[in-house]
């Protein structure tokens, strides 16, 4: 019997965030405090929790701030 390897996504947004985040040079703590959020609304975005739309949206956009400013 043949098996197939399994793939695991490594495109989850959560994990796109936290690379962008490390590659900015940013702790969660620094985006945290530039995004307005509290620091634990970044750990769960990182981690692909819930959490209020209104703080994912302002860590995405000044994660994307961030990339387009390099």
């Amino acid at each position: 019997m043949k098996t197939t390897p399994t793939l695991i996504s490594s495109s989850s947004m959560g994990l796109k965030a936290k690379r962008l985040r490390i590659s900015s040079l940013l702790t969660q703590s620094e985006l945290a405090d530039l995004a307005g959020v509290p620091q634990e609304h970044v750990d769960l975005l990182e981690r692909d929790l819930p959490l209020p739309l209104d703080s994912k949206r302002r860590i995405l956009r000044e994660l994307w701030a961030k990339k387009i400013r390099k």
